[in-house]
C-alpha cells in the first residue's frame, strides 16, 4: 500500500516538474501540475492573471507533455493563492545624505543617551 503510493507521488512529481520545465521561466513557480484525470491535466495557479496565461498556453503544452509521457486532451485550471510565495520583506535604506544629517543631529543633541543611540544607529545603518 504504502509502495504504490510512494510510486503515485513520485509519478505526479515527475508530471508536475516535466510540466513546469515546458513554461516561461517567470510562470513556472506560480503554478503546479496536480493530476491527469480522465485526459483532462489539472492545473492549480497562484492568481487569476497565471490562470489566465496557462488557460492561452495550455492548447501548445499538451503535445509537448505528451512528448514527455504525460497524455492530455485537455486543461482544468484552478486559482490557489496558497500556493503564492511569500515576497522578501523589503530592508528600508537610509540614503548617505540621511545618514549624514542624522549624525549631525546626534552631536546637536542635548541628552548623552539620545545622542549615543542615534550615533549607533548611523553606525549600523552606514555598515548595509
Amino acid at each position: 500500500m504504502l509502495a504504490r503510493l510512494t510510486t503515485a507521488a513520485r509519478a505526479m512529481l515527475e508530471m508536475d516538474r516535466a510540466f513546469r520545465s515546458l513554461l516561461p521561466a517567470g510562470l513556472a513557480p506560480s503554478c503546479r501540475a496536480v493530476c491527469i484525470r480522465d485526459g483532462e491535466l489539472q492545473l492549480l495557479a497562484d492568481s487569476g492573471m497565471v490562470a489566465a496565461r496557462l488557460r492561452i498556453l495550455s492548447p501548445g503544452l499538451l503535445p509537448a507533455l505528451a512528448a514527455l509521457g504525460h497524455e492530455a486532451v485537455r486543461v482544468k485550471v484552478k486559482v490557489d493563492i496558497r500556493l503564492r510565495q511569500a515576497a522578501p520583506p523589503r530592508a528600508a535604506g537610509i540614503s548617505p545624505h540621511a545618514l549624514d544629517e542624522m549624525e549631525r543631529a546626534a552631536a546637536r543633541v542635548g541628552n548623552p543617551l539620545v545622542s549615543a543611540a542615534l550615533a549607533r544607529m548611523v553606525a549600523n545603518q552606514r555598515k548595509r
